[in-house]
């Protein structure tokens, strides 16, 4: 193989006489032709359907990481006319200028016209060669069963991207981004602070530290460094990506712009006035909906009484307060688990309590 990496496309079932046909065809590219490659080119050289190649040419990239995707983002109300091409999905701005025509637009309302062109990033092997084995029967995304032309729309747009699986795995990927060795730090110290004889400064700090951290993993939650110590509360900015459109997560639902979080290590069950204190201060930001507790123990009472009761008192007047409580941070740490999953997984059974405690009442 000119390009040795390309055999991992048989774990996403490619079938191999196809990668062997794209590793020779990628070898016989030079100079400028390695930058900007448009799969409709691979697909009528190869006489393959270009739906096959758009895909071929994500896995390459995502994947692989062989390729090197470029967003090429083009005037709605022009004939073909570039406007201007970006390295990375979150450069593209929400407002654009036509120099040819002079109009603004937002490229995610014409998501069809960014086109998706790649570069090349490793050099061929100047000793590798093809050489066809058995040959994989099996199928990539349910479309790469046969290969054969097409007529479809031979351009790869973001649009296209976005709504496939592999698509909607890359922006999964952007959401999430943790460091678990800065975790396990800020855990150990977590833990530590817990102990008798610990000062009740100390406790603070490692609750607030390792809060922190674990919401400044989510990359659209922008965390204030600046800590209010007497309250111990934590402010987030949360950044709405347009393309976050294209994948379902429940929590923006209804999250806004700001999240507020309060953290309390305190050795009891987390009181009912904790909840109701942390509803008032969301009433007084702006474009806040949505509160984590970050605490020692778990929210008080039940469905019917304090601390849980409020919970769902509140939500049902669309404030949202979530409860995270050591035994995550636990979870967290033994399991790695995906934080934005973690607080959806809550705010989804916040919701099922509230529907169950409605049934209950009626």
């Amino acid at each position: 193989m000119y390009f040795p990496s390309l055999t991992r496309l048989k774990d996403y079932e490619v079938e191999y006489e196809l990668i062997v046909r794209f590793d020779l065809w990628l070898s016989k590219l030079s100079g400028s032709q390695r930058k900007g490659i448009r799969p409709a080119r691979f697909a009528s050289d190869e006489r393959i359907d270009y739906n096959i190649a758009n895909e071929l040419f994500a896995l390459a990239a995502f994947k692989i990481k062989l390729l090197h995707a470029n967003y090429e983002v083009y005037c709605p109300y022009c004939t073909h006319e570039l406007v201007k091409v970006f390295s990375d999905i979150d450069e593209i701005p929400e407002k654009l200028k036509c120099n040819e025509c002079g109009k603004f637009f937002n490229p995610y309302e014409f998501d069809e016209y960014i086109e998706i062109t790649f570069d090349l990033l490793v050099q061929p092997d100047p000793d590798g060669f093809p050489k066809i084995k058995n040959k994989l029967k099996t199928n990539v995304f349910g479309s790469i069963s046969s290969i054969k032309s097409s007529s479809k729309r031979s351009s790869f747009s973001v649009q296209e991207l976005l709504i496939s699986p592999l698509g909607k795995e890359e922006i999964e990927a952007k959401l999430f981004i943790p460091d678990w060795q800065a975790y396990n730090v800020a855990y150990n110290r977590f833990i530590l602070s817990l102990a008798d004889g610990v000062s009740t400064e100390e406790k603070g700090k490692a609750l607030e530290a390792i809060s922190c951290l674990i919401l400044s993993f989510i990359t659209f939650f922008r965390v204030d460094s600046t800590v209010h110590t007497l309250t111990n509360q934590i402010d987030v900015t949360v950044t709405v990506r347009p393309y976050f459109k294209y994948i379902e997560i429940p929590l923006l639902r209804v999250i806004k712009r700001r999240l507020l979080c309060e953290c309390k290590n305190e050795d009891e069950n987390v009181p009912s006035i904790w909840v109701d204190k942390l509803a008032a201060g969301i009433d007084k930001v702006d474009n806040c909906k949505v509160g984590i507790i970050f605490s020692r123990h778990k929210f008080s009472g039940d469905d019917l009484k304090h601390a849980k009761a409020s919970q769902i008192e509140h939500a049902r007047l669309n404030k949202y307060i979530l409860n995270f409580p050591k035994t995550d941070f636990d979870l967290v740490h033994n399991n790695q688990c995906n934080i934005l999953n973690f607080l959806d997984d809550k705010f989804e059974e916040l919701e099922m309590r509230i529907a169950r405690r409605a049934s209950t009442v009626l």
